[in-house]
C-alpha cells in the first residue's frame, strides 16, 4: 500500500481533514502531521474531539516563531519526517504557512504534491486579480499550485484559473470539501437560542463576525477602527476571538466602545455553524466562513481587501468592504437580490472524489 504524508496545522485544515477522514478506510497508508501552526494548542484538541479525528502521528515543534523562521523550522522538521516515513506523496490543504512549508519540502525531496483547494485566486472589489506578492496567502496559493502534480479544485473557476496559468499538474474539479463537512454537521447543530443562553448573548437578531488575518490583526490602527465600526452597527455583533486577534487587542489596548459587540472565546465548529443559522449577516476575513455563510443563506461582508471566493461577490452574496466603516455600514443595510446556489461548490461528495483521484494517481 502506498503512503501519503498529510500535513495540517490550522483550524480550517483540521476541518478539511475531518471531512476526508470520515471516509475511512483511506485507500493509502496515511501519516498525519500537525505542524503546530495553531496560535492556541487547545484548539487542536477541540477539533480532534469534535470530529473524532485520530491524533496526529507527528506533531512538530515550532515554538513562538513566525514568518520565515517558522517556515524554516517546519521545513527542517518535515525533512526529517519524510526521511523517516518514506511516503509516496504529500497531501496539503489551502494557503497557510504549513501548506507552503510542506510543498517546498516535498519538492526538494522529490515527492509529488497533492493540493486540496487548489486554483482559487483573490480578486478585489472591482474583480481585478491582486498581485501574488501583495498577500501572503495568495503567494502561497500560486506557489503551491505550480509545485503540485495533482490539483484538487473546489470550483470550476479554480480549474479555469489553473488552465489559464498553464500549471504542470493535473487540475480536477472535485467540489468543496467544506461543503461536505457542512452537510454532515448541519442536522446536529445547537440552536441559535441555545447558544445565546450558553454565552449570555443579547439580541434575537444579530451578526456573526470573525477576524484573524494579518491584514486586520497586525495593523493596530486598522484593527481599532474595525472594532469601533463593529460596535457601532445597528445589531448586536457576536465576535469569537481568534487567539491572535485577542493578543493583538490586548497589546494595543483595544476595548469595544459598546456592549453590543460581544467578545466570545474561540468556539467549536458546531457552535459557529449553529450561530450562523440565526445570523442576519456575517462579517469575516475567513474564506471558510464566507462559504459557510453562503451554504446557510446568510450574506457576508469580506473584511479583507480581496477574496479568493469572488464568485460569491458576483452573485451578490459577499461584499468586499475591507475595514472601511462606510462600506461596512452600506453593505450591512443591503440584501442579495438572487437566491443561493450551493451546487456552485459541488454536491457534498468532494472527499470521495479526492480519495479516488489519489487512488488513481498511484494505480
Amino acid at each position: 500500500m502506498h503512503t501519503v504524508l498529510t500535513v495540517i496545522g490550522t483550524r480550517p485544515q483540521y476541518l478539511k481533514y475531518a471531512a476526508m477522514s470520515a471516509h475511512a478506510p483511506l485507500p493509502f497508508r496515511n501519516v498525519l502531521v500537525d505542524t503546530g501552526q495553531h496560535y492556541d494548542a487547545a484548539l487542536s484538541t477541540q477539533f480532534l474531539q469534535e470530529y473524532a479525528i485520530p491524533a496526529p502521528d507527528v506533531t512538530l515543534k515550532t515554538g513562538d516563531t513566525d514568518g520565515i523562521p517558522r517556515l524554516a523550522s517546519m521545513m527542517t522538521q518535515l525533512e526529517s519526517v519524510i526521511a523517516a516515513q518514506r511516503p509516496d506523496g504529500l497531501l496539503c490543504f489551502g494557503d497557510t504557512d504549513s501548506t507552503l512549508a510542506a510543498a517546498l519540502t516535498a519538492v526538494r525531496m522529490q515527492l509529488p504534491v497533492f493540493h486540496v483547494e487548489a486554483g482559487e485566486r483573490s480578486r478585489d472589489m472591482h474583480g481585478t486579480r491582486i498581485p501574488a506578492s501583495s498577500a501572503t496567502e495568495e503567494a502561497t496559493r500560486v506557489t503551491v499550485d505550480h509545485l503540485s502534480e495533482l490539483l484538487l479544485c473546489a470550483t470550476q473557476d479554480a480549474v479555469d484559473n489553473l488552465d489559464g496559468e498553464l500549471v504542470g499538474g493535473d487540475a480536477v474539479h472535485t467540489g468543496d470539501i467544506m461543503f461536505d463537512l457542512f452537510l454532515r454537521a448541519h442536522d446536529a447543530l445547537p440552536s441559535p437560542a441555545e447558544l445565546r443562553r450558553r454565552y449570555d448573548l443579547t439580541g434575537e437578531e444579530y451578526a456573526l463576525c470573525t477576524i484573524h488575518r494579518a491584514v486586520n490583526t497586525d495593523d493596530s490602527a486598522r484593527l481599532r477602527a474595525l472594532i469601533d465600526t463593529l460596535a457601532d452597527l445597528p445589531l448586536p455583533v457576536y465576535l469569537p476571538l481568534h487567539p491572535r486577534t485577542a493578543g493583538r487587542m490586548r497589546e494595543a489596548g483595544i476595548v469595544p466602545s459598546k456592549d453590543s459587540l460581544h467578545l466570545l472565546p474561540p468556539l467549536a465548529h458546531h457552535e459557529i455553524l449553529g450561530l450562523l443559522q440565526g445570523a442576519r449577516h456575517v462579517l469575516t476575513d475567513s474564506g471558510g466562513l464566507t462559504r459557510e455563510a453562503y451554504f446557510s443563506g446568510v450574506p457576508s461582508l469580506c473584511l479583507d481587501d480581496a477574496t479568493a471566493w469572488h464568485q460569491l461577490c458576483r452573485s451578490g452574496w459577499c461584499t468586499i468592504t475591507g475595514a472601511d466603516p462606510q462600506r461596512i455600514h452600506d453593505a450591512f443595510n443591503s440584501r442579495p437580490e438572487t437566491s443561493t446556489d450551493p451546487s456552485l461548490f459541488g454536491d457534498g461528495m468532494a472527499a470521495p472524489r479526492i480519495l479516488e483521484e489519489l487512488r488513481a494517481f498511484f494505480s
